[in-house]
C-alpha cells in the first residue's frame, strides 16, 4: 500500500521460517479478532482479515487407548513412583487437561459426594515460571463426578503427602495443591509429560502422550453410550460440536453398536435362530 519493500519497511528479528497451516490459521483468528475490536471502536471501517482465506487444516484423529490397553496401563503403573502413577491414573479417571490436573487443590475435592471441581489451570512459560490462571473457557469451570476408585486413590495420595510433609519438617512450604514438587511448591507441568514419555517407551503400549489420556477417557465414555452433551460438559468443551468433531471416530463406533442393538431388539428370536 505504501509502495515500499517489506524488508525496507520492517526489520526482521529472526530468519523467516515456514509455519504449519494450523499455526497460520491460529494467527489469522487472532489478528481478525483484534481488527474486529478496532471496527467496533470505529478506528477502522472494516476488517481486512475477512478477505483473507486461511489455509485448510487437516483434521487428525485423536490418539487414545482402547479399554484393554487402558487397563494394561493401570496395571503397569503399580510398579512406578507414587505421585507420577497417581497423576496418570487420575488423567484416565477424569479426562482433565494437564494444566487443570496440575492446578487441582484439595479444596476442589469433595470426598463425600465423589465430586471434583475444576477452577484453575497451572501453566509454565519460560522467563515467567510456573503460574496459575483461569481455565481455558468459561465452560471449562465445571464439577464432575468420578468413580469411587479415583477417590480411594486420592485418599491414599493425601496420606502419602502428609507423610512427606512430616519428613520435610520446616522446609515444607504451605500449599493446598494436590500434586506438588518435593517441597510442595506447584508441580512443573512438563515434569509429568517428560516422565510419561519415558515410561510409555518402556512398555508395549502405543506411543501416546499425556493428552492422549484425556482422549482415552472421553472416547471410553462415548463408546459406553454416555450422551454427547454429558461428555462435552465433562470435557469442558464450550460446544458439543467441538466434542463431535474431535471424537468422530468414537461416535461412529458407538453408532455402529447402536445399530447392532436395534437389530437385536427388532429381529424376532426365531428369525435370528433360522439365520444362525
Amino acid at each position: 500500500m505504501l509502495g515500499i519493500r517489506f524488508d525496507t519497511g520492517f526489520v526482521l528479528s529472526r530468519p523467516v521460517e515456514s509455519l504449519t497451516n494450523k499455526t497460520i490459521k491460529h494467527h489469522h483468528r487472532l489478528i481478525s479478532s483484534i481488527l474486529n475490536q478496532a471496527v467496533f471502536w470505529q478506528v477502522i471501517m472494516d476488517n481486512p482479515a475477512t478477505r483473507v482465506r486461511p489455509p485448510r487444516v487437516e483434521r487428525t484423529e485423536a490418539k487414545f487407548l482402547d479399554e484393554k490397553q487402558a487397563a494394561k496401563l493401570l496395571e503397569y503403573l503399580d510398579n512406578e513412583s507414587w505421585q507420577n502413577s497417581t497423576m496418570i491414573k487420575m488423567f484416565i479417571y477424569s479426562g482433565l487437561r494437564r494444566g487443570e490436573m496440575c492446578g487441582l487443590e484439595w479444596s476442589d475435592i469433595d470426598f463425600e459426594n465423589h465430586l471434583i471441581t475444576i477452577r484453575r489451570s497451572s501453566q509454565y512459560v519460560p522467563g515467567k515460571g510456573i503460574f496459575t490462571k483461569e481455565t481455558k473457557t468459561e465452560t471449562s469451570d465445571r464439577t464432575i463426578k468420578l468413580p469411587s476408585q479415583a477417590f480411594e486413590l486420592l485418599r491414599q495420595h493425601k496420606l502419602w503427602q502428609t507423610e512427606e510433609r512430616l519428613k520435610m519438617g520446616d522446609r515444607w512450604e504451605n500449599s493446598n495443591r494436590v500434586f506438588t514438587q518435593f517441597d510442595v511448591r506447584p508441580i512443573h507441568p512438563d515434569s509429568i509429560t517428560g516422565w510419561f514419555r519415558d515410561f510409555i517407551a518402556k512398555t508395549d503400549l502405543p506411543k501416546i502422550s499425556i493428552h492422549s489420556l484425556r482422549h482415552t477417557n472421553i472416547t471410553l465414555l462415548i463408546a459406553a453410550g454416555v450422551p454427547l452433551r454429558t461428555v462435552s460438559y465433562r470435557a469442558g468443551h464450550a460446544q458439543t460440536s467441538t466434542t463431535a468433531n474431535i471424537y468422530s471416530h468414537a461416535i461412529r463406533t458407538a453408532d455402529e453398536m447402536a445399530a447392532d442393538v436395534l437389530d437385536d431388539i427388532l429381529t424376532p428370536a426365531n428369525v435370528r435362530r433360522n439365520i444362525g
